[in-house]
């Protein structure tokens, strides 16, 4: 029997090696099923920092006779909840394996935090909301990730072009960190501990990071601030990862709303998304949000999937 035969490895990040077992493990159950796993490697390969000595172990990997066939993932950038999600080969389900990893993992957290738990699950996984509702999961919301349609973005960039905005983007600078804070509570009323994963990461820095990384970290992610006549009306934050543009954290105050300035908003991030070589681009809204989902399928954008959201009791 070989040695890896059975073997169970608990890592705080993963190697490039492991990032590649992963990812085409996804691919496979990918193909066979047609689902869509969040796992967050590109977040986590790039905004993960160096870790204390007893931060809690996030990456889970199972593999037989040297083959990964089980992965299990854990984001905790800082807010009060913790995300799991992952995923076992199909060739080898219904043997306790994401089961063996659930409970290693949850051990784990437990004895760094007591946060909530959120477990993430494709709204066609059959395997996948079994086994949350086999350890007591119970549904809190659904996600929806939208992409825009290729036949639609020059359209819309034209758009853009041809009617001249008096809303425009800026950079975000240090200096807005507090208004993006206010913002972020007032669009999906959570505080800043509780914010999304990608705008805790960057506002939890310290102040002296600040200066250098809140303004923009690469294409990796960049905040604007929307401006209508000198004064701060909105925001939204940028990301492009293999030329795939992502937008997140987008809203505009409710004292502006209902003027079309949001669509402004929007197509303007769209044209930055081109210009920087993004070939597709991706947003997620919670299917409860319904104007915002009446906003973007009117800007072009059709839903992919859906990702349903438990808690773990």
């Amino acid at each position: 029997m070989e040695s890896y035969n059975h073997t169970i490895c608990m890592k705080l990040k993963l190697d490039e090696e492991e990032n590649k077992a992963v990812r085409t493990l996804c691919a496979i159950c990918n193909e066979k099923q047609k689902i869509y796993l969040k796992l967050e490697l590109d977040l986590k390969k790039r905004q993960r920092k160096e870790t204390a000595k007893d931060e809690a172990l996030l990456e889970f990997l199972y593999y037989e006779n040297k083959m990964l066939v089980g992965y299990l993932g854990v984001c905790n950038f800082g807010g009060n909840s913790v995300q799991i999600s992952g995923m076992v080969h199909p060739d080898f389900r219904r043997k306790g394996i994401f089961r063996k990893l659930y409970l290693m993992a949850k051990e784990e957290w437990q004895r760094i935090s007591k946060a909530e738990v959120l477990a993430l699950c494709d709204h066609t996984s059959t395997y996948g909301i079994d086994f949350i509702n086999s350890i007591g999961g119970e549904y809190v919301s659904s996600e929806y990730k939208m992409c825009l349609n290729k036949k639609d973005l020059e359209c819309k960039i034209k758009q853009s072009h041809e009617n001249a905005s008096i809303i425009k983007l800026r950079l975000a600078t240090s200096e807005d960190v507090s208004e993006i804070e206010k913002q972020t509570s007032i669009y999906f009323g959570k505080p800043l501990n509780e914010m999304d994963d990608k705008e805790a990461k960057v506002v939890n820095m310290n102040k002296e990071d600040v200066e250098n990384s809140f303004i923009q970290q690469g294409n990796n992610f960049i905040s604007y601030m929307a401006i209508l006549k000198e004064k701060i009306i909105g925001k939204v934050h940028i990301s492009i990862i293999n030329n795939e543009g992502f937008i997140y954290g987008f809203g505009v105050l409710p004292v502006f709303r209902g003027k079309g300035y949001g669509r402004e908003v929007l197509l303007a991030t769209l044209d930055i998304l081109k210009e920087k070589g993004a070939d597709n681009i991706f947003l997620e809204v919670e299917s409860q949000n319904k104007n915002a989902l009446g906003l973007y399928e009117s800007c072009g954008f059709e839903e992919v999937n859906v990702m349903d959201y438990y808690v773990i009791t």
